[in-house]
């Protein structure tokens, strides 16, 4: 791949959800599959033009330009001119093609998907689609569920979008509390899809990682931001400070019983640190257990040092409020290292026994592990 081609892929992959966000806010007639189709043309455009041209000096500009052009011109062609003249009103901040810009714009797809009208599930899965621009294959992993699944819950999503005329945009109403949790759950999958990238995608995760952060910031400098919003903050950056230890020069994954400590950010931990006590509240979420459990980690100077008896009753917490397979497998291996070897053998095998469960790679991988901690050649499951 030339250096156009990987220009206009690192764009596409950053840019794609904010652009649509811009195209729906200014042009409230676009379906959202019309928005997606005008972006992807848009993009299209670009690999050829810009072969032949160069790159512009201003790549978000005439990305932009270039999006509200096509709508135009299909807007015209569909007679909407009520949605022309309503562009024509939308204030000039809107359309400042700047990183800021493109940054809120990002935020407020955000939370434009997590519409009350769509269910719960749905809104994440759109987001996922149309804010962090995931594969719905990478979403279905997410979930842990079949491809098609997935792709018919965007399909009936999108209808719903269409048949109830809903406007995919937001504005001051959109920040308001009834959505946050479901931000809060898309900002954690859009962190988590990020932080397990291996190989030569390991910057491309980091950098997800770090816009999840950064909507997540936003949140923080909100009215709306709460102690939900707080810890998972602190979860994040309990993880991402030891993200570069995660993967050696080739971009092969280190466990953390093998990584080089002296590379975590002591800054960001201390930060998470003091995001965790501002946390404490009454009522507690899921990222306040999982932050304590990254907390705990991070406070082990060795890997010999963790308190694994304090990360297995965190996890029991966790498990008996928010259950999740991923959790019970973390579980098991935590009980693994604290000496509870038949209870952790047990939790791993009744999840391969499940046929929804036992296709998870973690799963695979952990038990392969546990057979390797004790010594086992054979195969137990046969």
């Amino acid at each position: 791949m030339n250096e156009t081609g990987r220009c206009i892929e690192a764009l596409y992959k950053d840019k794609f959800g904010q652009l649509i966000s811009l195209i729906l806010q200014r042009f409230r007639s676009l379906s959202i599959e019309s928005a997606e189709d005008i972006v992807q043309e848009t993009f299209a455009e670009a690999s050829v033009r810009w072969q032949e041209q160069g790159i512009p000096g201003n790549l978000s500009g005439w990305l932009y330009q270039t999006c509200k052009n096509k709508s135009i011109n299909l807007l015209k062609k569909i007679s909407k001119t009520d949605d022309l003249s309503f562009a024509k009103t939308v204030p000039v901040a809107a359309e400042e093609i700047s990183e800021h810009g493109f940054e809120d714009a990002q935020l407020l797809m955000l939370m434009a998907c997590c519409h009350p009208h769509i269910t719960p599930k749905a809104q994440v899965v759109l987001a996922l689609k149309y804010v962090s621009n995931l594969k719905v294959e990478n979403i279905a992993l997410q979930f842990g569920a079949e491809l098609e699944a997935i792709e018919k819950m965007l399909y009936r999503a999108r209808q719903k979008i269409k048949s109830e005329a809903l406007i995919l945009s937001a504005n001051s109403y959109g920040y308001s509390a009834e959505r946050l949790s479901v931000v809060h759950k898309v900002i954690y999958l859009i962190f988590n899809e990020g932080y397990k990238q291996p190989g030569v995608k390991v910057s491309q995760g980091k950098m997800m990682c770090e816009d999840a952060l950064m909507l997540n910031k936003f949140l923080l400098d909100s009215p709306v931001c709460n102690s939900e919003t707080k810890a998972l903050q602190a979860l994040m950056l309990f993880n991402i400070a030891r993200f570069d230890a995660r993967f050696d020069a080739q971009g092969n994954a280190v466990e953390l019983e093998y990584q080089d400590r002296s590379l975590w950010d002591r800054s960001l931990i201390q930060l998470a640190h003091l995001l965790l006590t501002q946390s404490e509240d009454s009522t507690f979420s899921p990222y306040h257990l999982e932050a304590a459990i990254a907390c705990v980690h991070c406070a082990a100077e060795r890997f010999e040092d963790t308190d694994w008896s304090a990360i297995c009753k965190y996890y029991e917490v966790l498990l008996k409020v928010y259950p999740s397979p991923f959790a019970e497998i973390n579980y098991a291996v935590a009980l693994q290292y604290n000496h509870q070897n038949e209870k952790a053998f047990r939790i791993l095998m009744d999840l391969h026994r499940n046929p929804y469960f036992n296709k998870l790679p973690i799963l695979a991988i952990s038990i392969r592990k546990y057979y390797e901690r004790m010594g086992i050649t054979d195969d137990p499951k046969q």
